[in-house]
């Protein structure tokens, strides 16, 4: 395990928080390493309509500059329950809310800078509800076969993180 030895802030962003640590690994040999803030933890929603088509949005991401293709889901405030902020999300991104919240699992988005996890959540009995979105996101929604995410995903068209870690989840846990 490695020792932290002091910390300092760099940047403090409410969206992003970035620290420099000095740090000193098992051998006694002492560095500095650049990590991520992580207060809170991140929940996205696989949601399964009544025909067993799967919610995808289409969302422009501008540190890539094009429109991509996403989850509904973003960040949990500290003291937040994770299902809870799930459909929050669910409600501002897609105008839904899930009856039903099924933990399919868990994944650190980022190890190597951060301990923030994500929780992956499959979303069933939907009705809509809506709550106001982020002024940042221009979300349309469209509704695809299991198989047609299998190609969207062979073809290269998701390139999405969240979206590809998710889907491992859901197929593992249906087959």
């Amino acid at each position: 395990m490695w020792k932290r030895l002091a910390t300092r802030e760099l940047l403090s962003h409410p969206r992003l928080q970035i620290f420099e640590d000095d740090v000193e690994l098992p051998n006694g040999y002492q560095t500095t390493y650049l990590r991520f803030g992580d207060d809170g933890a991140v929940a996205t929603v696989l949601c399964r309509d009544d025909a067993g088509r799967i919610l995808l949005q289409r969302a422009y991401s501008y540190p890539p500059n094009q429109v991509m293709l996403e989850l509904p889901g973003g960040l949990v405030p500290e003291g937040e329950d994770p299902a809870d902020g799930a459909n929050r999300e669910l409600m501002e991104e897609a105008g839904l809310r899930a009856g039903r919240l099924t933990l399919l699992g868990r994944f650190f988005s980022n190890n190597r800078r951060s301990a923030r996890m994500t929780y992956v959540y499959l979303g069933e009995d939907l009705t809509e509800a809506s709550l106001p979105g982020d002024p940042e996101e221009e979300i349309e929604i469209a509704w695809f076969t299991e198989d047609e995410i299998d190609e969207l995903i062979r073809s290269g068209q998701v390139v999405n993180q969240s979206v590809l870690a998710a889907w491992s989840l859901y197929r593992a846990r249906r087959d």
